[in-house]
């Protein structure tokens, strides 16, 4: 039988221009997605089957729904970055618009679009059909835009306005809210600011997604509490009865702990984590609030499907945390609180009195170095009538000791004391093996009233890791960050290699202090303290304390300084801190350690020594740089006594 010319061109030209078949973001995932091996733990084809409770949320994110708004709150280890990726090549290939997708900063947008983004499009070939390779001259694929038929992607960091700014977007994807800054470049919430993007759309869609952080400040608890609220309730695959499973319900051998179970909150039955793909399948989501005009879901670590993260896994991580709890470090609970069991950390803000800081102070004498350090920083405070020196020794795992603490007494508008603080930064110190240590970097505060003294001194003395410091009193700030360069002296006049001031995330440092203080133990982040410090170091040390406070309708936990106090101890621990992070020692590696413990702990010392008196201060010490001839020091007031 011949087919009649005519008819096959009418079929031919009726399936060209019939209407794409309408799919939800899953089913174009299970028909499209294929993960690659570079940025998935499971490669192959994308199996919505596998994580059963992703579904309903793609579905709310497909052309179809009339649902707006997505809230996601997660733990780690249950398919959220591939949801989002979901998202976008749906987009890209089956309901083509302008989309903006926000990362917390510019480094991590471009990272995420060169490990995520490029992943998905060279992995998924109806997706490399519509981004045409950024190899060429008009693609319109960029590192931070692609271009496609009908629509593009741009990829912002929540810390520009200006990349917020940039064009309208029909859907906003939020990943890692929580991470995002309270203000940006004085242009208020960064949310908000993308959210004015899609105010000529009428068939938008916004996705917030995030593990969260702080009790009261994370905005990813914040939104899910303005949502439907729903939760994943999965059968007992004894008895049948839902339920959304919970940490309290783990069971485990103090002698086998990675023998674990499930006990069901209905009969009991200790259930084998093999029965999790059934329990996953027939699971649904509930809403404690029905009605509400945004979707919210909130599920665990818990759920993560066999075989990415076992439940003795996560029962591992939490007998480590607890460890590190009991001795006092609070670090690794908060972590596995947030990402394993999805829950908010509640601070416990500044509980820790000077006098139970004091009660610990052990005997060593000031200007000596003590057993385990191995790199010695610096720390400068200005004040009207005086600089403030404090000298902090590092050890492993970051473990601190005070070994000094000095008042210079005259007008830092003038030469003379920062003269004499020079002299003293050169001094070198010797440690229980005879070796004389120098101090490594030293942090100077620039933020008061004698800033181009200030500049003129670290400015002379780069070479020697003498740097200005600057404190940012905003949560989520790195330790130390990128330098601005001071091209002008005093006079307004341009110079060359002018001073570098470097940012350091004040609010960051004092967090880690006080967690630290709250250790018992010598180890890891311990603070170790002087007999020879006086009460009122110890008062200024512990002389600020966490409290919330309400920023637009935000809340938001500030460090405020005490009524009567005064606070140069403690800035001078994060200037100090900041130094040695500036040093590069808070990426520091055990290898690292080993090698700076072979150059101040030599073999050829009694490893028993236990004080600096054990070595005669008559024999010449050898020294680690060669020593500089230092000049008496002048007068000068201290807390403790000179030696």
């Amino acid at each position: 039988m011949t087919l009649d010319s005519g008819s096959v061109f009418v079929t031919a030209f009726c399936e060209a221009f019939a209407p794409r078949p309408l799919l939800s973001v899953a089913e174009w995932a299970d028909r499209n997605r294929i993960l690659s091996g570079k940025a998935a733990s499971e490669p192959g084809a994308w199996r919505t089957e596998r994580t059963p409770y992703l579904r309903e949320i793609m579905e709310c994110l497909s052309v179809d729904s009339d649902v707006e708004e997505v809230v996601l709150w997660s733990g780690t280890q249950l398919g959220k970055s591939e949801t989002c990726n979901n998202w976008i090549g749906y987009t890209i290939d089956h309901n083509p618009g302008p989309l903006m997708l926000v990362q917390p900063t510019l480094d991590l947008a471009k990272r995420y679009s060169k490990q995520r983004i490029a992943s998905l499009i060279d992995s998924t070939p109806v997706l490399r059909e519509r981004v045409r390779p950024s190899r060429s001259r008009d693609s319109g694929n960029t590192l931070l835009e692609k271009e496609f038929d009908g629509g593009i992607l741009v990829i912002a960091g929540a810390n520009s306005a200006a990349g917020l700014r940039s064009m309208p977007a029909r859907d906003l994807l939020f990943d890692e809210v929580d991470a995002y800054p309270m203000s940006i470049d004085d242009e208020g919430d960064p949310i908000s600011l993308a959210e004015k993007r899609q105010d000529t759309f009428a068939r938008r869609k916004r996705l917030k997604t995030s593990t969260c952080t702080i009790k009261g400040e994370s905005r990813i608890e914040q939104a899910y509490e303005g949502s439907d609220r729903r939760r994943y309730f999965v059968p007992c695959p004894d008895c049948g009865e839902r339920q959304v499973l919970r940490w309290a319900n783990l069971k485990w051998s103090e002698d086998d702990s990675t023998d674990v179970r499930y006990a069901c909150e209905g009969c009991g039955v200790l259930i084998e984590e093999v029965n999790k793909p059934a329990m996953l399948a027939g699971g649904e989501w509930r809403a404690e609030a029905p009605g509400a005009r945004v979707r919210g879901y909130w599920i665990n670590s818990l759920y993560s499907p066999l075989g990415w993260l076992p439940w003795a896994t996560i029962v591992r991580e939490f007998l480590e945390a607890k460890t590190a709890l009991d001795q006092g470090d609070q670090t690794l609970m908060q972590v596995w609180v947030n990402t394993r069991l999805a829950e908010t950390w509640e601070l416990q803000g500044n509980k820790i009195a000077e006098a139970e800081v004091q009660k610990r102070a052990e005997a060593y004498p000031l200007r000596t170095v003590p057993r385990g350090v191995l790199l010695l920083t610096a720390a400068v405070d200005v004040q009207g009538d005086r600089l403030e020196l404090q000298i902090l020794g590092w050890g492993r795992s970051e473990e601190c000791w005070v070994i000094d603490y000095v008042k210079l007494y005259g007008d830092p508008a003038e030469s003379i004391v920062w003269a004499q603080l020079d002299e003293l930064l050169q001094l070198p110190l010797r440690n229980i093996f005879g070796l004389d240590l120098r101090i490594s970097a030293t942090a100077v505060d620039h933020g008061g009233h004698h800033s181009v003294m200030v500049e003129t001194f670290t400015r002379a003395r780069a070479g020697r890791h003498v740097i200005a410091v600057k404190g940012q009193s905003q949560p989520g700030k790195p330790v130390i960050g990128k330098p601005t360069e001071r091209d002008t002296n005093w006079k307004g006049k341009k110079i060359r290699r002018g001073a570098r001031v470097w940012p350091i995330g004040s609010d960051t440092a004092k967090y880690v202090l006080f967690q630290r203080l709250g250790l018992t133990q010598p180890g890891p982040g311990y603070l170790h303290t002087s007999h020879e410090l006086e009460d009122a170091w110890y008062a200024g040390l512990t002389a600020e304390q966490l409290v919330t406070r309400y920023v637009k309708g935000r809340p938001r936990s500030e460090w405020m300084l005490k009524k009567g106090q005064r606070n140069e101890p403690l800035d001078l621990w994060v200037y100090g801190y900041a130094a040695a992070a500036y040093l590069g020692m808070t990426r520091w590696k055990e290898a690292d350690w080993d090698r700076r413990s072979a150059q101040v702990e030599p073999p050829l010392f009694d490893p028993d020594l236990q004080s600096s008196a054990a070595v005669s201060r008559e024999t010449p010490a050898p020294a680690l740089e060669p020593p500089s001839p230092a000049s008496p020091l002048r007068r000068i007031g201290r807390i403790g006594r000179m030696r």
